[in-house]
C-alpha cells in the first residue's frame, strides 16, 4: 500500500514511508533493487527493452523513495545507533551493487542518507562508525553523496543580500570540519572543508551581485 500510494506520502504533507525507509535500511537486498530500478547499470551500453508505463511509474515511485529516504541504516528503533549494523548493510550493498554495475551511484544514495545518522554519545556531531565509513578511501562517492545532500537540504530560502545566512552556514560547516578531523577522519573533514569554501562563494556572489544592482 506504501508503494502503491508513494506519490501521496510526500513529508511535507506530515507523512512518509516508513516501512520502505526502514527495509531500505535493514534489508541491502532490497535497497539494491530500488537501485536497480531506477538507474541503469554500467554493465549496459543501451537499455535492454523499452520500458512499459507501469515500470516507468515504478521506476518514478522507487526514485521518490531514493529521494525522500531519511532512515540511514544502523538506526535502532529508539534512536540509538549501531555501526556494526551499518557495516555490515555497506558491505552487502557493496557486493550486490558492484556485480551488477551500480556500485558508483548506490554509495551516492547511501551519502545522501547519511546525514540523517546522529550524533556519537562521546559528544561528535555525528556517529563515529558513520564517520569512519565516509572517510574511507574508497568512499569518493558516499562523500560526494553526502556533501550534495547537505547542501539540498537547505532547501528553498530568501537570499539575504548581505550573505549572512551563507556565511553562518560556512562557519557551521568549518566546526564540524575541526570535529571531525580532530579525531582523524580527515577525508570527512576535506569534504566538508569544500561545503563551507562553497557556501562562502555563494555569499561572496550574493553580495557582489547586490553591490552591482545598487
Amino acid at each position: 500500500m506504501e508503494w502503491s500510494y508513494l506519490p501521496l506520502l510526500e513529508q511535507r504533507h506530515g507523512a512518509s514511508p516508513k516501512l520502505l525507509f526502514r527495509r531500505l535500511a535493514q534489508e541491502p537486498g532490497f535497497f539494491c533493487e530500488v537501485i536497480r530500478l531506477v538507474f541503469r547499470s554500467k554493465n549496459e551500453d543501451h537499455p535492454s527493452e523499452e520500458l512499459t508505463e507501469e515500470r516507468k511509474r515504478i521506476a518514478e515511485n522507487a526514485y521518490r523513495l531514493l529521494n525522500e529516504w531519511s532512515t540511514p541504516p544502523g538506526l535502532r528503533e529508539d534512536g540509538t545507533y549501531d555501526g556494526d549494523a551499518l557495516a555490515s548493510w555497506l558491505d552487502s550493498v557493496k557486493r550486490e551493487c558492484a556485480e551488477t554495475g551500480h556500485l558508483e551511484i548506490a554509495m551516492t544514495m547511501t551519502g545522501h542518507v547519511l546525514i540523517h545518522v546522529p550524533a556519537d554519545p562521546d559528544g561528535l556531531w555525528i556517529h563515529r562508525a558513520a564517520a569512519a565509513a565516509l572517510n574511507t578511501k574508497d568512499a569518493e562517492d558516499m562523500r560526494n553523496g553526502f556533501r550534495t545532500q547537505l547542501y539540498n537540504s537547505r532547501g528553498v530560502h530568501w537570499v539575504d543580500p548581505t550573505g549572512s545566512p551563507e556565511y553562518e552556514l560556512a562557519s557551521g560547516y568549518l566546526a564540524q570540519v575541526e570535529a571531525v578531523e580532530n579525531a582523524g577522519f580527515h577525508r570527512l573533514a576535506a569534504t566538508l572543508r569544500g561545503l563551507a569554501a562553497s557556501y562562502e562563494r555563494d555569499a561572496k556572489r550574493i553580495i557582489s551581485r547586490h553591490a552591482a544592482e545598487d
